[in-house]
């Protein structure tokens, strides 16, 4: 939720993002996560070109956050009824929450280790 809540009070526009890239402002070289804060501020805005353009992957990235924000609130519904055996369920959100890491984050993951190895 913060995570929204910091996209929609800083904007891509006026570049007055308070949390700048460690990497960036020691090395002066972008990274591939370069530009994710402005890219998540053109979304919550609803502006997607624009938000492809601050970083190619910040879409995907942001669907990352958004999903599991909605399956924490189902996962705690679904534990406080009691609905599902609580082993199953973990091991349940577990699995869809790494499987689903993977499928957004690959971009950035497959570009990090290019950049290492």
């Amino acid at each position: 939720m913060m995570i929204f809540i910091y996209s929609g009070l800083f904007s891509a526009y006026k570049n007055n993002h308070p949390i700048p890239s460690l990497f960036e402002e020691l090395t002066s070289e972008p990274t591939a996560s370069s530009g994710l804060s402005r890219s998540f501020s053109e979304i919550i805005r609803g502006r997607f070109d624009s938000a492809r353009t601050y970083n190619q992957y910040g879409i995907s990235v942001f669907l990352f956050f958004f999903i599991q924000f909605l399956l924490r609130i189902t996962v705690s519904v679904i534990y406080h009824n009691n609905i599902l055996n609580k082993k199953w369920l973990s091991a349940s959100d577990i699995f869809i929450s790494v499987v689903l890491f993977m499928f957004c984050f690959r971009g950035l993951i497959i570009e990090y280790f290019q950049f290492f190895f």
